[in-house]
């Protein structure tokens, strides 16, 4: 009679189940490390996103803040924040920088006239550190020339630096109502500024930067 060999079979079953557990096991390992990698990058894109909100906010602040620069008035108590209104001699092409005796006209600027020449929003090196009255053109910060209540605003949160902003003068226009016996006159401003998030490069820069515009007629 022959021999039979029915021991060996079940080894080489064993040997299959062995491989195919490993390729599962394998495959398991797969898909758990793309579903991890795809939830850090979830976090990291809400993570930018908030940052990204939180420039957009600090932008719109900074609009404010030279709105009000130019409005003149305590929101709260509407009195005057300064002597005077500025005027249009208040306002240079080096945008207060000769001024060093005077900080409160720091980024009060004119417009460019040459069509060539880059606006002045481009030629402010809004990362510059130190006194804002510095080369290559000032800028202005959040809270230095405005008043609530008599005093400073307290600085915004969740931002690595305060809001930036130039203010320009555009000129006056008066009224285009007919029969007006005297034309009321308009002066419009152009206030640009640019609002940071929390996050920092490692060269200590915001990642998240908004630049924002507004015209404010008064």
């Amino acid at each position: 009679m022959g021999n039979h060999h029915r021991p060996a079979t079940k080894k080489r079953q064993t040997g299959s189940a062995l491989i195919t557990g490993l390729i599962i096991l394998l495959l398991m390992m797969i898909i758990g490390t793309a579903g991890m990698r795809t939830t850090i990058m979830e976090e990291r894109m809400a993570g930018n996103s908030r940052d990204l909100n939180n420039a957009f906010q600090a932008a719109e602040s900074g609009l404010l803040d030279g709105e009000q620069d130019l409005r003149n008035k305590d929101p709260a108590t509407q009195g005057l924040t300064r002597a005077i209104d500025y005027d249009k001699t208040n306002f240079t092409a080096d945008c207060g920088l000769g001024n060093a005796t005077n900080r409160d006209f720091d980024g009060l600027c004119l417009p460019v006239t040459v069509l060539t020449d880059p606006p002045r929003w481009l030629a402010i090196n809004w990362s510059a550190t130190g006194v804002p009255g510095t080369n290559p053109l000032p800028y202005r910060e959040y809270g230095q020339h405005t008043e609530i209540n008599g005093s400073a605003p307290p600085d915004l949160p969740s931002v690595s630096r305060q809001p930036r902003y130039i203010l320009e003068y555009l000129g006056s226009l008066g009224s285009l109502v007919i029969g007006k016996a005297k034309p009321a006159v308009t002066t419009y401003f152009r206030v640009t500024t640019q609002g940071y998030g929390i996050a920092m490069t490692d060269a200590n820069e915001p990642i998240a930067r908004i630049m924002l515009q507004s015209v404010y007629g008064k």
